[in-house]
């Protein structure tokens, strides 16, 4: 099947697996999560399975409390 994919194909294909394995990773850094270096370090480690992917996804996505500073008396 991958016997007659071109160098052009697979560099497509590596680009686009690429962007889909680090989705959790750049979800995290644009929204600014708190926990985005741990998020990414779980995409790395365990992104291979799709239940570590999907964690990390859902760490991503998952909304985050509003820290209000302490009232100063």
């Amino acid at each position: 099947m991958f016997s007659e994919i071109g160098p052009i194909e697979a560099i497509v294909l590596n680009v686009v697996f690429l962007a889909v394995y680090f989705t959790p990773s750049v979800v995290a850094f644009r929204r600014r999560h708190p926990r985005r270096r741990l998020i990414l370090a779980i995409n790395l480690v365990f992104g291979a399975t799709l239940i570590g992917w999907a964690v990390a996804l859902y760490l991503a996505t998952r909304s985050t409390p509003d820290r209000e500073p302490a009232p100063t008396r």
